[in-house]
């Protein structure tokens, strides 16, 4: 996805492995009503920070760093804790952004950070944004190459499909979990809704190597490279069950 595109509305899936892919691809060439081509592969990193009390996570912030390319963005928003709220959030929902260098330190722009602790609150704050900031450091790592299609219909309708092959860091646990994921993006007007919420609804319905999530990546960091989970063991007994039950039907 070109990094300064503009994002309506996106939607994730979990995918088996990373040969998911290629049944996602026969599905949209079945329905034939989409023209899909290959668009890059691209390398993507996303750095999340916290304190050591993980005081962000608690205040439902997500202070991160996206390089995409050659394209660097120190990002803060209000957490997205469930997406059921995806629509009656959009008022409340606050996302600040600035373009910086990719090997700038966050500490460099101290006056962002400091301005939008600030406005993340719809009340005046009872902590010093200042001292927070000091005790900021590297929470989560996701790392991702990511190959890109680009999808068109005669509507309008401009999607993004972003298969993912993501790995994820947590700098607490010094855990390092793997993961394939599906993120579709839609770039064009609200008059090209109804044939996006189509797309996804025969990928739900008929692809069965997908699982719909409503995490976005932090989320899954988060869960899957947490002591208490286990990940590795978790993951592949629930890969398995889902396995079975595609070979049955």
């Amino acid at each position: 996805m070109r990094a300064l595109d503009k994002i309506r509305q996106k939607r994730r899936f979990e995918m088996f492995n990373d040969r998911s892919r290629e049944k996602v691809l026969e599905l949209n060439a079945f329905f034939g009503k989409y023209i899909m081509h290959f668009e890059e592969k691209i390398k993507k990193v996303f750095t999340y920070y916290d304190t050591p009390n993980h005081d962000l996570e608690k205040s439902n912030i997500v202070l991160y760093k996206t390089q995409i390319g050659n394209f660097t963005e120190l990002n803060m928003a209000t957490e997205k804790s469930n997406s059921a709220f995806r629509y009656s959030m959009r008022t409340n929902y606050k996302h600040f952004t600035k373009q910086i260098k990719a090997h700038d330190s966050i500490l460099k722009h101290k006056e962002f950070l400091i301005d939008n602790f600030t406005n993340m609150f719809m009340s005046s704050i009872n902590f010093d944004p200042e001292f927070l900031m000091r005790k900021l450091q590297v929470a989560y790592t996701v790392t991702t190459t990511s190959l890109e299609y680009r999808s068109l219909n005669y509507s309008g309708l401009k999607i993004t499909y972003s298969f993912d092959k993501d790995i994820y860091f947590n700098n607490f646990t010094n855990q390092t979990v793997e993961s394939n994921i599906l993120t579709i993006y839609q770039h064009s007007a609200e008059h090209t809704d109804e044939d996006f919420e189509n797309v996804i609804g025969k990928l739900t319905r008929y692809c069965k190597e997908l699982t719909p999530t409503t995490e976005t990546k932090i989320m899954i960091a988060r869960r899957l490279t947490s002591l208490k989970t286990a990940p590795n063991q978790v993951d592949t007994k629930k890969l398995d069950k889902m396995k079975k039950k595609v070979k049955k039907s």
